[in-house]
């Protein structure tokens, strides 16, 4: 009766131990996905909050980190850390090229203009009151042109440091 009892409570360990073990490996990470093995449902993020589920049947649906049968997880926490670290460099690549764009149509712009027409044009436009937004992209070229020390820009444009913007984003159709 004794090893019968013994038998019955190891039998009944292994079998916990295999189902629990089988839970952690039942979710796959990926950068941006986690495929539960087990169901076939797939798991996409949207957002920092939300997750898009497909189902095997390909019905898919929204739900919260929070409500996923894997969140708290220590992988999945790796998961999402790792997730923000690639959308903030992703944002930040985006902000680069967006930036490095402006500053290319902003060369092309004035191209035609020799560094005494363009702070020429610059003091017309502040005459005249012009946009601060093109002041300020005219006053960047100059910058760039080392026309003007960035230092200077304050004092010139009358304004406060913080309003500074030298990658201002100025679309010439906006002064029509």
């Amino acid at each position: 009766m004794f090893t019968k009892n013994i038998i019955t409570i190891l039998t009944l360990i292994l079998i916990t131990a295999a189902c629990s073990s089988e839970k952690e490996d039942r979710y796959i990470y990926e950068t941006d996905r986690v495929l539960d093995s087990e169901t076939g449902d797939e798991y996409y993020f949207k957002n920092l909050d939300t997750m898009t589920v497909v189902h095997i049947d390909g019905v898919s649906e929204p739900v919260t980190v929070s409500s996923t049968p894997f969140a708290g997880s220590e992988a999945f926490e790796k998961m999402m850390t790792q997730y923000q670290k690639n959308l903030e460099a992703r944002e930040d690549s985006l902000l680069m090229v967006k930036k490095e764009q402006i500053k290319q149509n902003r060369m092309e712009r004035y191209a035609e203009y020799s560094d005494d027409e363009l702070m020429e044009r610059f003091n017309n436009l502040k005459e005249v009151g012009g946009s601060f937004t093109q002041q300020m992209d005219v006053m960047a070229e100059l910058v760039r042109r080392e026309v003007v020390l960035e230092i200077d820009v304050p004092e010139i444009m009358e304004i406060d440091p913080a309003d500074i913007d030298m990658d201002v984003d100025y679309q010439p159709e906006e002064e029509n």
